[in-house]
């Protein structure tokens, strides 16, 4: 092979490397994003111990309020208007929610997602 320089230091036929490219952002957070936010909670559930005179009046994409009743027992409730209530909230974050509520100053809504019969499936999200 003709022209080749097997021995020498000759390697301008490799490629160049490129730094790294860092990430953008500026002050003296270093470029990293904020750790999320542990109260934005948005789950599925059923509402437990369904109210049927609230539900017979309620349809899919009303708008309920999440409410923290102190009790006891604890509990989170969803209600129509202040003091009617439609059902009872349990989720695997409830105790997370109810912190939020609490010490965070955080609202919640649940959003009717289905009836039917006496189950109501809601949406619980921030308001």
């Amino acid at each position: 092979m003709s022209g080749s320089n097997r021995g020498g230091g000759d390697e301008s036929w490799r490629p160049k490397t490129k730094p790294a490219p860092r990430p953008k952002g500026g002050g003296g957070s270093g470029g990293k994003e904020p750790p999320p936010d542990p109260c934005n909670i948005t789950e599925t559930t059923t509402l437990n111990s369904p109210n049927r005179t609230v539900l017979a009046t309620l349809r899919a994409g009303d708008i309920l309020s999440v409410v923290f009743q102190a009790g006891p027992p604890q509990r989170l409730v969803a209600e129509q208007t202040p003091g009617v209530v439609a059902g009872s909230i349990t989720s695997p974050s409830m105790l997370q929610i109810i912190q939020c509520i609490t010490q965070g100053g955080y609202t919640y809504v649940a959003e009717v997602l289905s009836i039917r019969g006496a189950i109501c499936q809601v949406r619980v999200r921030p308001q």
